[in-house]
């Protein structure tokens, strides 16, 4: 068969990892054994908007720190281990957490913070690179002129950044494509007729883009930040055609 494509792969690299490999497991949990305790132990780490409630060494309910209420762990709690991190971020978009079952046991919790894990920044870094491959190999040669096409359709304040970093690199650079950021691919393919894709969330792939690639930056700052992941997911997967 044919080799498969570079977006196939990082297509296919983006959805390998698994909510199991940023979970907190539950060896690793801040617990109590009842719900009276749980209050004193939510008081005590008041970081922690969930205190797991473990009778006679197994997980069956919670305490939220902001309601004060007590619940039993349900199946709408719990997902499973194999869950890919781009799918948590959709499930993490309706609700802060969740419980992570494995072999019929509760394995694991993981919060909305948790999306600030690395692999979760790889994940989004891996299928950003994807659609901008994607999106620059529709729109790149189709001009001889890479000058011409940029000046004419770029950004009027960005052609002149980038041919100074282009001339700056001399004998070295390769083209002036290569000095085009997410953001300037995106709008130069809306602009040229190739897609069609709202500037609001080309500012979005951009933000998230450029978060992922900081290894000191959050990718999600608060609960609004994951409903920005699941955005940029999705119009991820739409451009490269569905996963």
């Amino acid at each position: 068969g044919l080799m498969p494509t570079l977006e196939e792969t990082l297509k296919r690299l983006a959805i390998t990892f698994t909510v199991k490999d940023i979970m907190i497991p539950s060896a690793a949990l801040v617990c109590a054994g009842d719900e009276s305790e749980a209050a004193k132990v939510s008081n005590g780490n008041p970081d922690f908007n969930v205190i797991p409630i473990k009778r006679e060494g197994k997980l069956g309910g919670y305490f939220e720190r902001d309601s004060h209420i007590a619940r039993e762990i349900t199946l709408n709690d719990l997902i499973s281990d194999g869950t890919s991190l781009l799918d948590l971020v959709e499930i993490l978009e309706e609700r802060q957490f969740s419980f992570i079952l494995s072999h019929r046991q509760i394995a694991g919790y993981a919060h909305f913070s948790d999306l600030n894990h690395h692999l979760v920044k790889l994940a989004f870094y891996v299928i950003l690179e994807a659609l901008e491959r994607h999106v620059l190999s529709s729109i790149q040669g189709r001009d001889a002129n890479d000058k011409e096409f940029l000046s004419k359709n770029l950004n009027p304040n960005r052609f002149p950044r980038i041919s100074e970093q282009y001339k700056r690199d001399g004998d070295a650079a390769r083209s002036l494509y290569n000095y085009l950021n997410i953001s300037d691919i995106l709008h130069l393919a809306v602009k040229t007729g190739k897609l069609q894709i709202d500037n609001d969330a080309i500012r979005e792939a951009k933000q998230v883009r450029d978060a992922a690639a900081h290894a000191l930056e959050n990718i999600v700052a608060d609960y609004e930040g994951v409903k920005r992941l699941g955005r940029v997911k999705r119009e991820c997967l739409r451009i490269l055609g569905g996963a």
